[in-house]
């Protein structure tokens, strides 16, 4: 093999090899940061089970009764609404008129007719 090609093979390699230091480096400069800048865990202590659901169930129940009833309502009204917009788009289509974006690019397209000549 020539000098040359050698040559090129070893900066390739040192390249290389500094490349991945760099990045093992970093590395453990980010696990260091994470160890030093977190936070101890705080131990709370926690009520027994049967406390939280003698107290809470009731509430939470009913909170989810209310969401349930909330999200029904939201979809009910998404339905009519899309269905009524369907409704409108075929009678206008029916009716052989053209949607708004249908008559501002066919608007479009004969401006530029009439300035070609």
């Amino acid at each position: 093999m020539s000098s040359v090609i050698q040559q090129g093979l070893m900066i390739t390699l040192i390249g290389m090899g500094l490349v991945f230091l760099v990045i093992i480096f970093l590395w453990w400069l980010m696990g260091l940061l994470v160890k030093v800048t977190t936070k101890a865990e705080v131990s709370v202590e926690e009520p027994e089970p049967a406390a939280i659901s003698e107290t809470r169930v009731p509430e939470m129940a009913a909170i989810e009764q209310l969401r349930r009833a909330a999200a029904a309502a939201v979809s009910v009204g998404l339905t009519i609404e899309a269905r009524s917009a369907r409704r409108r788009q075929v009678k206008t289509q029916a009716d052989g008129g053209m949607s708004p974006w249908q008559s501002v690019h066919r608007a479009q397209q004969l401006e530029q007719h009439n300035r070609r000549g």
